[in-house]
């Protein structure tokens, strides 16, 4: 899709609203063939943790649904529900939930183990790139996938972002006070001296708009126009030249596909590797674009050198901290050694280039 293309369906989706909470809003399903010959199809009701409309990561979404569709004949459909901007649900509560799958990030769910972070996003962790080398070749090849098993979920790989870094209040490093983050940061945050809220990044856009937090970890892709954010006077914070990354994927309830055919879950991971491909290609021009534009605005704040010399270490630590996990040791030794084979860890770049890059 061309850049004026998507961006007037952005505007045509912005219009639309937030719809009741675990309304379907949308089917992907479609009329092929025979209609009095066509097999009842699947039907897989799918949410996700950012908003469906007005952005990339939720054309991304909309986008993958239709993949879905067409690559499987109308066997499997989806069908989009609203799930709502304030956080997931609890991963021990999934079973519960009317939804059988979800379109988000590893750090996002409440409850998960901490290590789930390292397949989503680490505040100090890998960049964008790192990350799809991270999920999509050994030794971190199918680490994500066991782990997922383990509560009940297959999961596929749909794209890497950048996650960027932090709105703010203001024009300035804050230092101190509440920050909104995924259950997966807040660790780190608190261990900085920071009072946590945990939030999806949409709706910590909007504590730090409302006052309820004065940062808020928002990728570019997810922060709304340039011109709104001045206009609400917000600032862009960047933890030097470092820009950690953020890896989507698609969840779901591991009985919802039990009865799928090999070739139709085999589709199912050719959609999403489709999907992979044109979200990561598609970011990577629109993060650039809103970045230029927010250092165009005077927008862009760097966080002092000290702060992310002392946070790249307190990740470091939190990372330490897992290896004593029986859970977490074996993904914490397969994340060590791709991060040793791509470079430095985050927290050694820190300390001596004092920014991250």
């Amino acid at each position: 899709m061309s850049r004026v293309d998507r961006r007037t369906l952005f505007k045509l989706g912005a219009g639309i609203g937030a719809m009741a909470c675990l309304a379907p809003i949308a089917s992907s399903s479609l009329s092929i063939g025979d209609a009095g010959a066509e097999a009842t199809p699947v039907r897989l009701r799918l949410g996700a943790g950012w908003p469906l409309y007005g952005n990339l990561l939720g054309l991304s979404t909309r986008r993958l649904a239709q993949r879905i569709q067409w690559l499987t004949g109308g066997a499997v459909a989806v069908d989009l529900v609203d799930i709502g901007t304030g956080s997931l649900p609890a991963l021990a509560d999934i079973g519960d939930i009317p939804v059988d799958a979800w379109h988000a990030a590893a750090h996002l769910w409440p409850g998960a183990p901490p290590v789930w972070s390292l397949f989503g996003m680490q505040t100090f962790g890998m960049t964008a790139p790192e990350i799809r080398v991270w999920r999509a070749t050994a030794p971190g090849l199918d680490q994500r996938e066991r782990l997922a098993a383990r509560a009940g979920l297959n999961v596929w790989f749909t794209g890497e972002v950048a996650a960027g870094g932090m709105a703010i209040r203001g024009k300035g490093w804050p230092g101190s006070g509440r920050v909104a983050c995924s259950p997966g940061s807040s660790a780190l945050w608190e261990r900085l001296g920071f009072d946590t809220i945990t939030r999806t990044p949409a709706a910590g856009l909007g504590a730090v708009v409302n006052g309820e937090a004065v940062a808020a970890e928002v990728p570019p892709l997810l922060a709304g126009p340039v011109r709104r954010l001045g206009e609400a006077g917000l600032g862009y914070v960047r933890f030097g030249t470092f820009s950690p990354g953020m890896a989507t994927e698609l969840l779901v309830k591991s009985p919802a596909i039990a009865t799928l055919p090999a070739d139709l879950q085999a589709k199912i991971a050719q959609a999403c590797a489709e999907e992979a491909a044109a979200l990561s290609a598609e970011a990577a021009q629109d993060e650039q674009r809103w970045l230029t534009d927010a250092a165009e605005a005077n927008l862009l704040v760097d966080m002092p050198a000290d702060s992310v010399v002392r946070a790249g270490r307190t990740a470091g630590d939190l990372l330490r901290s897992l290896e004593s996990d029986a859970y977490a040791h074996d993904t914490v030794d397969a994340y060590r050694k791709v991060r040793r084979h791509l470079g430095a860890t985050a927290a050694g770049c820190c300390v001596n280039h004092t920014a991250f890059g």
